[in-house]
């Protein structure tokens, strides 16, 4: 979607699928799938926002051999992620995110990671 009377304002869906046969790979599939774009604030023509699901299938041979060997904590990783990037200037700008993770260690507790990042461009 694009705003007509302004075209820096809209939202866009993105993502990307990958599978594999998994031998000799890690993953057998894995992907992504995403919506984002401008600020839905009045006069935050510049920000950037995004949420995003994430999926990792580990290899069935790969789980098969661990376990063949007594390792069973693994299996598929998946999670959540939202941004909001902010142009606190044209050429700066702070990003915070966050996400939330199912790790592929499943003897692992779920968590919900907390970040902020700054960018400069020249």
């Amino acid at each position: 979607y694009q705003n007509s009377t302004n075209p820096q304002q809209g939202w866009g869906l993105f993502g990307q699928i990958s599978f594999s046969d998994g031998n000799p790979n890690v993953l057998e599939a894995s992907g992504y799938l995403g919506v984002g774009g401008s600020s839905f604030l009045p006069g935050r023509e510049l920000d950037r926002w995004g949420l995003a699901y994430f999926r990792y299938n580990l290899s069935s041979d790969l789980i098969g051999g661990l376990s063949a060997i007594g390792i069973t904590e693994f299996g598929d990783e998946q999670g959540i992620e939202a941004f909001y990037n902010m142009a606190l200037t044209p050429w700066f700008r702070v990003t915070a995110d966050i996400q939330y993770l199912d790790p592929v260690r499943q003897d692992r507790d779920e968590a919900v990671l907390l970040g902020l990042r700054s960018q400069v461009k020249f």
